[in-house]
């Protein structure tokens, strides 16, 4: 099964990716099948990814960066998760775990694939952005019909972070097309962004994962428990601001260094001056 990850222009993401894929391969051996999900044109970002040995599917998006809102284009490469059911590398492909690329592999992926594969996705439960929207319900055109989504009681909210995808699923009789044209009529109107689309659409057809999939490091399971590690909120650079100190406590610290040591000297120098 194939681990995708999705970036975007920020040049911090290739420092991200590296570690994720890097991490990845000292588990899972240097022929662990991966790709990287990427919509921009920058040659710096095509030569880093070619450099790291990562497949690259260079990919031009239904929901175009222009669809989304001001506050969504620092965080636009993440959008393209919820197409790859589109990609024609992902054609054959019928499961695929999706990760951010500000993720550590910290044990081995196979408990997860022995598990039972969801009907769509399966994501663990997040912790520190809790489902909350003042429409009790939603409505997307498609085809000439107009479609209601009501709002998906009862429900917490999973965190889209780590998805494990079941694309055919999400192929058949054209559910694919129907999310999107919610996402692109209604993306305006949700608050955290792809994650929020997710939770709102699919609702109570997402299957649970256990937490240890998606573990930020500020959980006190995190290091006896944790196979993903998720730097959700601070980065592994970020030792200093002010916003996310209350973040920054159990495993961080830890977590941080040993995202850091996936990091040649160089490249270490580089991250460390951005905290």
């Amino acid at each position: 099964m194939k681990v995708v990850f999705c970036i975007d222009d920020n040049p911090r993401y290739l420092a991200l990716l590296k570690v994720a894929v890097r991490s990845l391969r000292a588990l899972h051996g240097t022929d662990v099948p991966c790709l990287c999900v990427y919509a921009g044109t920058r040659l710096e970002v095509l030569e880093t990814v070619q450099a790291e040995g990562i497949p690259l599917a260079h990919y031009s998006p239904r929901l175009q960066h222009t669809m989304l809102p001001p506050a969504a284009q620092g965080c636009r490469g993440c959008f393209l998760k919820l197409e790859l059911a589109l990609l024609p590398e992902l054609a054959r492909d019928e499961y695929v775990l999706y990760c951010d690329v500000d993720v550590l592999f910290y044990r081995p992926l196979h408990g997860l694939f022995d598990a039972p594969s969801p009907s769509y996705m399966g994501m663990a439960r997040e912790y520190t952005a809790p489902f909350w929207h003042e429409h009790e319900k939603l409505f997307y055109e498609w085809r000439g019909n107009r479609h209601t989504v009501p709002m998906p009681f009862p429900i917490w909210t999973f965190s889209s972070g780590v998805v494990f995808f079941n694309l055919a699923r999400l192929r058949q009789r054209g559910l694919i097309e129907h999310f999107l044209a919610f996402a692109a009529q209604n993306v305006d109107k949700i608050g955290n962004w792809d994650q929020s689309l997710l939770n709102y659409f699919f609702g109570r057809r997402i299957q649970r994962l256990d937490d240890c999939w998606n573990c930020p490091p500020y959980l006190c399971s995190c290091l006896d428990t944790a196979h993903i590690v998720h730097f959700h909120g601070p980065k592994p650079w970020d030792n200093k601001s002010e916003w996310s100190r209350d973040l920054r406590i159990n495993h961080f610290e830890y977590m941080r260094h040993a995202w850091l040591d996936y990091l040649d000297a160089h490249e270490r120098a580089e991250a460390e001056c951005w905290g």
